[in-house]
């Protein structure tokens, strides 16, 4: 009987295990780099712009926290828990942020680790860095997002909006005055704790799933332009009213509250 071959797999982890034990011999750490405690000062901030390379953002104006902006890099998939187990190699942030006057600047850079170890951005996609954005600024302020892949989650109260990626998860849980979402494909939740009668929210998307909440009282206008397009909408169109809400897609799936 021939003894049996190890499978692919098992070379491939055994492998992985060599060059990083190798890489990291001697060091001592977490599996994830720990956010950076001092970050920024956004007390004086009234503008973001966040470029570069895929993140996962959180946004805040919340008045009983600190006024910060912080960025680290931290490890996901499901190959994340067991290479944490095992090795120490640093998944450090490359995230660049200053302040301009009162905007607050944010280069995204792919993660040090993709170019340390693995010539692609992470090992067959099992174990990736996520870079992780957090903000904290004063209301009314205004956020701009050019990426091309994000999943963005704000919340509390913004003058204006605007975002631009491949590829997005969205999320608003508050009020902003102007959104200006677009892509090639997007998953947006937008919900409105107040309504001011002055917002409008314009989304061109190829392929949208949007999930708008207003509040049953609020007047809305809405116009959707589709090749396919599947509105369920439980507020009345009211011509002219704000919230206006304008969508441009080939193909919708939506849902307005």
């Amino acid at each position: 009987m021939k003894p049996r071959r190890p499978s692919r797999v098992i070379l491939a982890v055994a492998l992985a295990a060599a060059v990083v034990f190798a890489a990291t011999r001697g060091r001592t750490g977490s599996a994830a780099a720990a956010p950076d405690a001092s970050g920024l000062d956004t007390a004086d901030v009234t503008r973001v712009e966040i470029t570069g390379d895929s993140s996962s953002l959180k946004l805040t104006t919340a008045a009983d926290m600190p006024y910060r902006a912080v960025a680290a890099g931290r490890r996901s998939g499901w190959f994340s828990r067991w290479y944490s187990s095992w090795f120490f190699e640093d998944c450090p942030s490359s995230t660049d942020m200053r302040i301009a006057g009162s905007t607050l600047l944010v280069d995204v850079r792919p993660s040090a680790w993709s170019s340390h170890v693995w010539s692609s951005p992470s090992w067959f996609g099992l174990s990736d860095c996520v870079n992780d954005i957090r903000i904290n600024l004063p209301k009314e302020g205004t956020v701009a997002i050019t990426q091309d892949a994000l999943q963005a989650r704000l919340s509390g109260d913004y003058a204006a909006i605007t975002l631009a990626a491949r590829a997005a998860d969205v999320a608003l849980d508050g009020h902003a005055t102007a959104i200006d979402l677009r892509g090639a494909a997007m998953r947006a939740h937008i919900a409105f704790d107040v309504i001011r009668r002055d917002e409008t929210i314009a989304i061109a998307v190829q392929s949208l799933a949007a999930d708008l909440s207003f509040g049953k009282a609020a007047p809305i206008s809405y116009t959707v332009a589709a090749k396919a397009a599947l509105v369920d909408s439980a507020l009345p169109n009211t011509p002219g009213a704000k919230p206006s809400v304008t969508i441009e897609a080939d193909y919708v799936h939506a849902t307005i509250r």
